[in-house]
């Protein structure tokens, strides 16, 4: 492989999710499958530098998802809203100590299932970058959108 990279590895790029509001921030984007659909889990809001400018309550990184039965495109969240027009369903935010979970992904373990991991703040350590945690959260799909 050329360092860097000069051809594309499969043609046109699809835009899957888009935040149209505040930030526009949506990133992490991780893609797994369950059943018949195909999940999209991605991170929205403010990530970091909580340390020193905390963003209103609910602004705070958070992990959300859309599905789709194509991998490729057509996620929406659990309202019908499609992904590339601002939707996602929240899977897990802020809550208790733990501030602005995000960077995620699903592991598939052989004997536990589904895992969630992500990293976090632990308020009760502080708020800098530098100090976040890793946190792993069974998931649950049996209802058709996954459920910490």
């Amino acid at each position: 492989m050329k360092n860097p990279p000069t051809k594309s590895a499969g043609g046109a790029s699809t835009n899957i999710a888009f935040q149209p509001a505040g930030t526009h921030a949506v990133e992490g984007a991780y893609i797994t499958k369950s059943g018949n659909y195909h999940y999209l889990f991605f991170s929205a809001g403010q990530c970091c530098g909580f340390d020193t400018k905390r963003p209103a309550k609910g602004a705070e990184y958070k992990i959300q998802v859309c599905r789709s039965t194509s991998a490729t495109g057509g996620f929406v969240d659990k309202a019908g809203k499609k992904c590339t027009a601002g939707g996602g369903t929240t899977v897990l935010e802020s809550h208790g100590w733990v501030y602005g979970p995000g960077g995620q992904g699903v592991f598939w373990d052989p004997k536990l299932g589904p895992l969630l991991y992500y990293h976090y703040v632990d308020t009760r350590i502080g708020y800098g970058d530098g100090q976040k945690k890793f946190g792993i959260n069974k998931i649950d799909f049996s209802s058709g959108w996954p459920v910490v």
